[in-house]
């Protein structure tokens, strides 16, 4: 029997991009503004992604110049939108920092507004980056002074070979295919280079069930899926790890001489996502613990980010500040 909450299954317009099947089942049918958004799953190995979607013209459009407008609600960010990013940045630049060696050249591909960049050239390492999204990418060269350019990654001028590592937060999910964008990072790695890539985990239970699926997310992985893909687009999985409230997923890989899968079969793996996100309802998530604590987390949040804007609201000077923290 069918796991989803839809319960349905249908065309698919959009194969796997982790294992190229149609044999698809919805799990949602609405995103989290209540709007048509259809989300479904691979029978086959349990990949989650929005089918039907918006053309390659209207998705590159969308990134361009509407995302962060939509998102964000401003064209660059605000002075509390760079504080919470600077935050966020401060944990990324933790755990980047064990695997780099001195002088490591680093590439971040979907920099923002550049706060991770910002923080690993402080540290010394060669850091650059770029950002589909205009306002974002104009902050980070004009604000910030980063070489942190505006494209996509298709368009991306990056030498062969000049990169020992290629970090993807919270980017894969927005894009057409993420099979390929991985692929291709592998001709900007060193040998035994390092990819890093985030994404929101669609097993977490954190969130509220009607905001889990929105028109800015693509796809949604598990760490099932998301090791997979690493393995299939030529890397071998060294280290990976989920966040503390379970909202986030993070691999880390080394490139290698060619794929060590071509075939991704997880059957059990579709059933037991399926099966989650079915059970993830409104009474189940009011019964658990996450509806109360995650609001004081978000109070602390925002006491710390007037506190820390009120010493300081210029953007090197905030990002400064808490680089004193690493």
């Amino acid at each position: 029997m069918p796991h989803s909450t839809v319960n349905a299954t249908i065309t698919c317009t959009v194969p796997c991009n982790l294992c190229e099947s149609d044999d698809i089942e919805v799990v949602r049918s609405k995103d989290r503004h209540g709007k048509p958004l259809q989300s479904v799953i691979c029978r086959r190995c349990g990949l989650v992604w929005s089918d039907p979607r918006p053309s390659p013209d209207e998705l590159r459009r969308f990134y361009e110049s509407e995302y962060r407008v939509d998102y964000k609600g401003s064209f660059q960010p605000k002075p509390k939108h760079a504080y919470r990013a600077g935050k966020v940045a401060l944990d990324r630049c933790r755990r980047l920092k064990p695997l780099l060696a001195d002088s490591a050249r680093v590439l971040d591909v979907g920099a923002g507004s550049g706060e991770v960049v910002y923080m690993l050239r402080a540290l010394e390492y060669d850091a650059s980056g770029f950002e589909p999204n205009e306002g974002y990418a104009r902050y980070a060269a004009e604000q910030l002074g980063l070489p942190v350019s505006q494209g996509f990654w298709q368009d991306a001028d990056i030498q062969p070979e000049s990169q020992d590592m290629v970090t993807m937060f919270h980017v894969v999910e927005h894009l057409e295919d993420p099979l390929e964008v991985m692929q291709h990072a592998r001709q900007w790695l060193k040998p035994n280079g390092l990819l890093l890539v985030e994404v929101p985990n669609v097993e977490a239970v954190c969130q509220q069930p009607h905001s889990q699926f929105h028109t800015g997310h693509l796809y949604h992985f598990g760490l099932a899926t998301m090791e997979a893909m690493h393995r299939k687009a030529g890397y071998e999985v060294v280290d990976r790890g989920t966040s503390s409230d379970g909202g986030n997923i993070a691999v880390v890989s080394r490139k290698v001489e060619s794929s060590s899968i071509n075939t991704v079969e997880m059957p059990e793996n579709y059933k037991r996502v399926a099966s989650i996100i079915a059970r993830h309802t409104a009474i189940r998530h009011a019964l658990s613990p996450h509806p109360y604590t995650r609001p004081i987390r978000k109070l602390t949040a925002r006491l710390d980010e007037k506190r820390g804007l009120a010493v300081n609201s210029e953007p090197k000077a905030m990002l400064d500040q808490l680089i004193r923290q690493l």
